[in-house]
């Protein structure tokens, strides 16, 4: 009886909206279910945010540059050690 049961269930859910898809599986999650709704940042927000992204744009950089500097700085090193200076 519950193999019937199972198909009916199975059927509804293939048929449903992905919202109604978790109604049906008994879960009121909306994850990944567009509602049209947008959240409008505040000034403070915002200017939150570039403060945000340029001191993680900057920590990137000065990050790629201390590799590039040791990189350098090994390189230099290998080439003392094998005589090509």
């Amino acid at each position: 009886m519950s193999d019937i049961r199972d198909e009916e269930l199975e059927d509804d859910v293939k048929a449903a909206t992905p919202l109604e898809r978790s109604k049906v599986s008994g879960f009121l999650a909306r994850e990944g279910v567009p509602t049209g709704e947008f959240v409008k940042l505040t000034p403070e927000q915002t200017a939150a945010r570039q403060r945000r992204n340029i001191a993680i744009g900057l920590s990137l950089l000065a990050f790629c540059a201390l590799v590039f500097v040791v990189t350098v700085i090994r390189i230099g090193q290998n080439f003392a050690e094998a005589g090509a200076v």
